[in-house]
């Protein structure tokens, strides 16, 4: 049976963000809130998800191309051709990188992760949905090289996985490690809108990349995390399409064919000719600070559903390659649809509750179902099982239905 190793490190991510936000309390310093770490996490889901059905096709591509046309036979059982496929492809995901910074359909994409006002190994997670389309293009020099694909394929995961303990406050500067290595101080700045630290450590691995192409910034004033233009939604469906629609927007209000046309290779900051210039600085900190939130109450029963939804997400992305795609396509709509309830309950929306009791519904006849008819790969639940599930279930939609008041108050 073929594991995938980021399902692996799922609790482990999960682990780390735990403590994570134990130190910060203990230092009196909270770097998190439910609303804001849940949406980064219902991000990152919905990217892995996308993931597990797409992601063949630019390994094919890249096997494809590497055998056709690869200029060398590199051996993936060399050392030395691991550590020069680490360096290259850290040197390609800086211009990956760089390009989604400062190409509209690249940032239309990109600018998911960055659309927090937090910093928090959570912001880690907040993966957008559409970049798979086109970033693996940055890598296929790499197979005109020669080397395999397992090397390319193992080398981009270790550079993604490195990122992740970088994106947190609690780590101030490294000394000497700041030359060369990406740092959180680095990243912090990477994440910043002042103006000192737009587009500014595009690195992954090694600064050395932004030291070279005079794009580094050291860690100065206060960073202020987030986007110019704030999402003020909690829902992850719309913050991956939200940008796109707003490139949409810029092209239809161009008047000449040309600008319509750069609209979607502009810069991010670019407008049509004939527009209004963009809002002053004023205008766009009062956006800032969006909070729509649950009351407490319903904090406990967002994280208590958390820990089945992590459980079934970790299952899947362990096992993706052994799993039929109607079991995938099941787990991920039970994902999706939780994340989408969700963000409606952090936002007051009048369909969150029946959205979430339609969830609870499903889950309980699905679970009757394999009592009595299991399916390949799920064993027949013993009725024991089945029994504490349901009552579970049943538990949390009295609770839900005790608790509506506060959900049409959020």
């Amino acid at each position: 049976m073929n594991i995938n190793p980021i399902g692996v490190a799922v609790p482990f991510f999960f682990a780390l963000l735990g403590i994570e936000i134990l130190v910060a309390r203990r230092k009196g310093r909270p770097l998190h809130r439910l609303n804001d770490s849940m949406a980064d996490l219902t991000c990152g889901m919905g990217d892995q998800l996308i993931g597990v059905f797409t992601k063949a096709i630019p390994l094919a591509i890249y096997a494809g191309l590497e055998a056709q046309f690869g200029l060398l036979e590199l051996s993936a059982s060399s050392p030395w051709v691991w550590l020069a496929a680490m360096l290259l492809v850290d040197h390609q995901y800086y211009w990956y990188h760089r390009f989604s910074h400062r190409v509209n359909i690249g940032w239309a994409t990109h600018v998911v992760h960055h659309q927090s006002e937090e910093y928090n190994l959570a912001v880690a997670l907040r993966q957008p949905w559409f970049s798979q389309v086109y970033s693996w293009l940055f890598y296929l020099p790499l197979a005109l090289l020669g080397f395999p694909a397992l090397v390319w394929a193992t080398a981009f995961a270790l550079n993604l996985l490195y990122q992740f303990w970088i994106h947190t406050r609690l780590i101030d500067r490294l000394g000497p490690m700041e030359w060369l290595f990406n740092t959180p101080s680095h990243h912090r700045v990477h994440h910043g809108v002042n103006d000192q630290y737009l587009d500014r450590n595009y690195a992954g691995i090694l600064v050395i990349w932004d030291r070279m192409y005079g794009t580094f910034e050291p860690e100065g004033d206060k960073v202020l995390y987030g986007t110019r233009r704030p999402l003020r939604s909690w829902n992850p469906l719309w913050a991956n399409i939200e940008p796109w629609a707003h490139v949409a927007k810029l092209s239809a209000a161009a008047r000449s064919p040309g600008e319509r046309l750069y609209a979607w290779i502009a810069p991010p900051e670019w407008l049509p000719s004939d527009a209004p210039g963009l809002p002053g600085k004023d205008a766009f900190m009062e956006q800032r600070g969006y909070n729509s939130n649950l009351g407490r109450s319903l904090h406990g029963y967002v994280l208590l559903h958390l820990a089945p939804v992590g459980a079934l997400m970790t299952w899947m992305l362990t096992y993706d390659t052994s799993l039929s795609q109607s079991v995938l396509a099941a787990g991920s709509l039970v994902i999706v649809w939780t994340a989408l309830g969700w963000a409606g309950m952090f936002e007051g929306r009048s369909w969150a509750l029946p959205a979430e009791l339609v969830r609870h519904g499903g889950l309980a006849a699905t679970l009757v179902f394999l009592a009595f008819a299991p399916l390949e790969p799920f064993p027949r639940l013993s009725p024991a099982i089945t029994a504490l599930c349901l009552l579970f279930l049943a538990a949390s939609v009295a609770w839900l239905l005790k608790q509506r008041e506060a959900l049409r108050a959020a």
